[in-house]
């Protein structure tokens, strides 16, 4: 005897966007907040990382604005401020020069492999994750500055060529 597992979602429920403006909304946002207040440090640590996991998620897999691109460094800053770093100690932590970790967070040096698996340790996320921001902001901007230009290749060209 297995129970069905195909639950029906009663209309508009997590299909829809929620209302921030109603009554029931803040009272779950204030028993959110009551309960959160009751949580470590660790505890609320690992739901700021997991927030930020999310929105780098969604930057990754849905963002698509080339006049909007989020730098790695605003990412990792992003980090930064929610744990209450000093982005000189996570440098030094790391083994980099406070200068050059400036650089990244600045957009003006990119994050290497060995770097990005050190942040992805730290901050519990997969390793490939900076990279991939860094190629999608690339990507991005490569087809805010050149998508006409790329326009002329095609495979009917080619062959006729």
């Amino acid at each position: 005897m297995s129970k069905n597992r195909n639950i029906e979602l009663e209309n508009g429920v997590l299909t829809t966007q929620m209302n921030a403006n109603t009554n029931e909304f803040k009272e779950f946002q204030e028993l959110l907040k009551e309960k959160s207040e009751s949580f470590s440090l660790k505890q609320k640590n690992e739901i700021e990382l997991f927030s930020l996991q999310i929105k780098i998620e969604d930057y990754l897999n849905f963002h698509e604005d080339e006049n909007n691109i989020t730098p790695v460094g605003e990412f990792l800053r992003m980090y930064i401020n929610k744990l209450n770093l000093k982005q000189n100690k996570l440098a030094k932590y790391i083994g980099l020069n406070p200068t050059n970790f400036n650089k990244i967070l600045s957009g003006n040096r990119k994050v290497n492999f060995e770097i990005s698996y050190m942040l992805s340790q730290i901050f519990n996320l997969d390793p490939k994750t900076w990279i991939l921001i860094q190629v999608k902001n690339e990507y991005l901007a490569l087809k805010k500055n050149k998508e006409k230009y790329f326009q002329q290749f095609n495979l009917d060209d080619l062959i006729r060529a």
